[in-house]
């Protein structure tokens, strides 16, 4: 089962599209076909100012790591470059899109009326 949920990354008009799976194989047909061969607890694609983000749900423990390579996505499309001494911007908006997956996360996890056990 997938659990999908699409929604805008306010002020920078940035796309996201958060997908929560129990098996890699429900992704075929969704994600590119060079990255279905290869499974993995979770995987971020991100082209023309969007991102995919896709994350097993016995791996909740993957999202904070896919959270960073959105926010990174999302500052390359924008053109910004982050500041080394003062990364309270790079916080906020990797916190603002973790909260983001885990309410899809949770919903997926509620709609099977169990939790799933959270592996690394």
């Amino acid at each position: 089962m997938i659990t999908k949920k699409n929604m805008i990354i306010p002020i920078f008009d940035y796309k996201l599209t958060v997908l929560i799976f129990d098996k890699w194989e429900e992704l075929r047909g969704i994600i590119p076909d060079e990255e279905i061969d290869v499974e993995a607890r979770a995987i971020t694609i991100s082209k023309h100012g969007a991102s995919l983000v896709a994350v097993n749900a016995k791996c909740g423990g993957s999202i904070v790591h896919e959270a960073e390579h959105i926010k990174n996505n999302l500052w390359i499309h924008i053109g910004y470059n982050p500041q080394k001494d003062n990364d309270e911007v790079d916080a906020y908006l990797v916190a603002y899109i973790y909260n983001k997956i885990v309410d899809v996360y949770y919903k997926h996890l509620g709609s099977k009326g169990a939790l799933a056990r959270d592996t690394f």
